[in-house]
């Protein structure tokens, strides 16, 4: 990672101001493989499938890259000695690239790919009969184990060899990066003005627009001489080109291919406060409004949609409004208590409006302006030994979309799969909770803190899901999913931490924090908790038993774990210097945890979910989860002058 930060300002008068600012911020980073518990059991939870050994170096597949310089422009105006006005110019520009390998013309490289692992063997059918404990596949899955064991990283030799095979034909596997360029000019200004003793306005308007170009890159031909743009999934030889302008498209090193297409954005919204400050209470009011505008610009005739991908989309527009409001009520001069209230509603994100961007220009149907609205009431001490802040909490996002892509089976009822785009529309989601915090000084050195966090986040409705399968250019609508009732993954909804810090009149300090996580839930498939899992003709010759299907549809929860973190420092004063040292050990007994995780989607019927569950032992496709990191230190040095 590297970043840099510059700022200038000028002094035009008493009244007047200039400041430009620069920020550059580039970062790179491998990624980590989310993996399945029998993943876990062969190579354990570090195990990360996305890199493999290159000429006796470690290289991984999977490089996140991100390059976003800020440049800003502003204007400060002391308008009066009651009113300011400051208004910015700020024009970001910079790329962001998630690099992968392209594998459509050959084998799936992927050491976890699911015929490479034990459980396609011990969860084997044939003709509507288990024969996953027949002999020969009980071999297969031990010499599957033992291959995966001595081959469990990505064989970047074999990749290599494989194009080098194929030099006049062209290369088999190349790497390409995702690439979103954004351009983004932003305008901004915001008055303030004490209109009286007790009143403060604050009001403001913002304007945005941007344009976000997104595009596959070709980063590395691995070995090859050049690649041809097409996709082997398509059915015809029409659907198999990217752009039907540009068919058999020789595609080098830095070009782009298989989808190009901007996106268009802008954005105006304008906001005012009003603040009343009083001897026993505060309160304010705030109300804004805003306009969005989306629109999808194709680059590419694709040979799935030639007739909605070439050329810009229908423009679509969404207003919105908000209030908030709150107040502060003086209880003492100690002794507070605090509401806030807010509704609004929101603009859809572009990729929410534009489900399936990379190949058509087609808007979700039906969607709309999601609409937030919540509270919160707090009550607080603040005391010169001991502080505290008691808040309790309610807030309600309704009419959210997501989107998802995958590959599943059995989703029509001519029982075939298909690689799809899964729309879900209408979802609603609730986060109700307490909140406490306190601290308290022991000594004139000793301090203790104390937090606890107890929250219910669920999803209260049964949204819609809609796929979209690009071979055969259909949208079909399965209905509801049954999600009301399940809880929102991807937190702790309950969390509890201690602590203790030591602070020493010779300029060193320590503190210890134990930490305790729980109720953490796994993010869960939407297509299979449709009535497609019980009415798909995939099920026709089967007797479903439902508690089985309860059991297979039922929302994981993750262990509980504890966490423990040190943390410590010390400085030197050096004649006019000052050296300091910082030091962190988080996780320091180096426990094991999950932070998160999903059901895969690929098993669309209680069928498939049926048979993936007869060896009693590892699924085919399980969920896949996200661990932890383990003990991790951190020491950081640093001169002040």
């Amino acid at each position: 990672a590297n970043s840099l930060f510059a700022s200038v300002e000028k002094k035009l008068s008493d009244n007047h101001s200039l400041n430009f600012t620069a920020i550059y911020a580039q970062n790179k980073r491998g990624k980590n493989s989310p993996n399945t518990a029998e993943l876990t059991d062969l190579a354990g939870v570090k195990y990360n499938s996305y890199w493999g050994t290159q000429v006796g170096e470690k290289r991984n597949s999977r490089i996140k890259e991100t390059e976003e310089p800020l440049f800003m422009l502003t204007h400060f105006w002391k308008v009066n000695p009651k009113t300011n006005l400051n208004t910015t110019f700020s024009y970001q520009i910079g790329q962001i690239g998630n690099s992968r390998i392209d594998y459509t013309k050959a084998d799936n490289p992927d050491p976890t790919y699911y015929r490479k692992l034990p459980s396609f063997f011990t969860n084997s059918f044939f003709n509507g009969v288990y024969t996953g404990n027949s002999p020969e596949n009980i071999a297969n899955a031990e010499a599957t184990r033992v291959n995966f064991l001595e081959n469990r990283q990505l064989n970047w030799g074999e990749i290599y060899r494989v194009n080098h095979e194929n030099l006049t034909n062209g290369s088999r596997f190349v790497l390409y990066e995702d690439r979103n360029d954004e351009n983004i000019a932003t305008f901004n200004t915001i008055l303030s003005s004490q209109i009286s003793d007790n009143v403060l306005m604050i009001a403001g308007a913002n304007y945005s627009q941007s344009l976000t170009k997104n595009f596959k890159n070709l980063l590395d031909l691995l070995g090859g001489t050049f690649f041809t743009d097409i996709s082997t999934f398509g059915l015809t030889e029409d659907q198999q080109q990217s752009d039907l302008n540009n068919p058999f498209r020789i595609v080098a090193k830095n070009d782009a291919y298989g989808y190009n297409y901007n996106i268009h954005v802008k954005k105006l919204n304008a906001f005012t406060q009003f603040k009343f400050v009083y001897n026993k209470v505060d309160f304010y009011l705030a109300q804004t409004f805003s306009r969005s505008s989306y629109q999808r610009e194709g680059f590419y005739k694709n040979g799935y949609y030639p007739t909605n991908s070439l050329g810009k989309s229908k423009k679509i527009s969404f207003d919105n409004f908000g209030f908030k409001g709150g107040f502060t009520y003086k209880l003492t001069g100690r002794n507070y208590i605090d509401f806030n209230g807010i509704y609004m509603t929101k603009a859809p994100n572009a990729k929410d409006i534009f489900p399936n961007a990379r190949v058509n220009n087609s808007i979700t149907e039906g969607i709309t302006n999601e609409t937030i609205r919540g509270l919160d009431l707090s009550y607080i001490v603040k005391a010169p030994q001991f502080k505290t802040r008691i808040t309790g909490y309610f807030s309600e996002t309704l009419n959210a979309t997501d989107i998802n892509f995958y590959y599943a089976d059995a989703v029509s009822n001519s029982g075939n799969g298909a690689f799809v785009s899964e729309v879900v529309t209408g979802i609603n989601r609730k986060n109700l909770g307490i909140e406490a915090g306190v601290e308290y000084q022991l000594t004139a050195t000793i301090k203790l803190t104390g937090v606890a966090a107890y929250g219910d986040y669920t999803i209260t409705n049964n949204p819609n899901v809609r796929l979209s399968d690009d071979a055969s250019s259909t949208v079909t609508d399965f209905g509801e999913t049954k999600l009301a009732g399940l809880k929102q993954s991807g937190m702790p909804q309950k969390a509890y931490s201690i602590g203790i810090e030591y602070r020493d009149p010779k300029f060193w300090w320590i503190s210890l924090n134990t930490n305790y996580l729980t109720d953490n839930y796994l993010d869960v498939s939407s297509i299979k908790r449709t009535d497609n899992f019980y009415t798909n003709i995939d099920n026709a010759d089967l007797t479903i038993d439902q508690t089985l299907a309860d059991s297979y549809l039922k929302q994981e929860k993750f262990n509980s774990f504890y966490l423990v973190n040190l943390v410590g420092g010390k400085t030197w004063r050096i004649k006019d210097k000052t050296l300091g040292l910082f030091a962190t050990i988080n996780n320091v007994f180096d426990i094991t945890y999950k932070t998160g995780g999903f059901e895969q989607s690929r098993n669309a019927t209680y069928r498939q979910e049926f048979e993936d569950h007869q060896s009693n032992g590892a699924s085919v496709f399980a969920p896949k989860y996200f661990y932890g990191y383990g003990r991790t230190y951190m020491v950081n040095v640093y001169l002040t002058f």
